[in-house]
């Protein structure tokens, strides 16, 4: 009996041992695989060799926050390569009219060319000097927005008579560029929530933006939807592809790769900006070659109706 006795408990010491044995090699080999993967900065996780169950919770959690600090690290990457192009975008979008406005004051300075002769320069460099602040306010008011500093006054607001306003307001530019757009605005007022300033500029930007690329058919409309008050602002976009289509309203993107000076990329992101935040939807389509920026309108029910 008492050698069965002696027999059990060297049978214990020796499962306890190898045990131990196990564990401390399952932890060993978890912390050379933890030391590896911080090292290389690669995306292996914790590899167990046994079904330990406080094992398997430990190197879970190790592998769960593994996995929180490869997304932000890529989220980092992405932020901090976003930040260099938008950078990159902004000294080239000022530089741009800075130039323009340099050569144009050497002319003047060389005083080679009477005063009649300097006039055109001078109102050249003023239009540039123009320019130059409205970038400067629109890169200012893109900040604002993104940082919800942007104060917005909401009230009803009566979307048919401010559409009307907007259009009228460009009929000289319309026809400066000679684009003929085909308006259809519905006859019944449609009320919403939003900030009167912040409407008038989402529909200046559009409108803007399809006089400067408008070709062929234009066509903004203003349809009630139900619930929603649809507008749309549609114009021919031949040289436009899907892929870019996607990334219209991201900051300082453009389809002109050049970055020519035509466009900067901050109208369409700052009207997108403006309109979720009144709380309202914006989206783009690209349907045959005809780009259409489409706003969904929450209705204001009790005056609407």
């Amino acid at each position: 009996m008492q050698r069965l006795i002696i027999i059990l408990l060297l049978t214990v010491v020796v499962i306890s041992v190898t045990l131990y044995v196990l564990l401390y090699s399952e932890i060993k080999s978890i912390n050379i695989q933890l030391n590896k993967i911080n090292k290389t900065n690669t995306n292996s996780k914790i590899l167990l060799s046994c079904s330990n169950k406080q094992l398997r919770g430990l190197a879970l959690g190790i592998n769960k926050n593994l996995e929180e600090k490869q997304k932000s690290e890529a989220k980092y990457k992405k932020m901090d390569l976003e930040l260099r192009k938008a950078i990159a975008n902004i000294s080239h979008d000022l530089r741009t009219p800075l130039t323009s406005i340099m050569g144009y004051m050497q002319l003047i300075d060389d005083n080679s060319l009477s005063g009649d002769e300097n006039k055109p320069y001078i109102d050249i460099i003023k239009n540039r000097t123009k320019s130059l602040e409205s970038l400067i306010t629109s890169f200012y008011d893109l900040s604002r927005i993104d940082g919800n500093e942007y104060k917005f006054d909401m009230k009803a607001l009566n979307l048919n008579n401010i559409v009307c306003e907007c259009v009228a307001s460009f009929y000289n530019d319309f026809l400066s560029f000679e684009v003929e757009p085909k308006i259809d605005i519905e006859e019944n007022p449609c009320f919403i929530i939003g900030d009167e300033v912040a409407v008038k500029r989402v529909f200046s930007n559009l409108i803007q933006n399809i006089i400067k690329y408008g070709k062929g058919n234009v066509y903004i409309s203003l349809k009630r939807n139900n619930d929603y008050v649809i507008t749309i602002f549609q114009n021919a976009a031949p040289n436009l592809s899907d892929e870019d289509a996607k990334h219209l309203f991201e900051r300082f993107f453009t389809a002109d790769r050049a970055r020519t000076g035509k466009n900067t990329g901050i109208g369409l992101a700052i009207t997108k900006r403006l309109v979720e935040q009144m709380g309202h939807e914006i989206s783009v389509e690209l349907v045959d070659a005809n780009l259409s920026i489409i706003i969904r309108w929450k209705c204001l029910k009790s005056i609407s109706e």
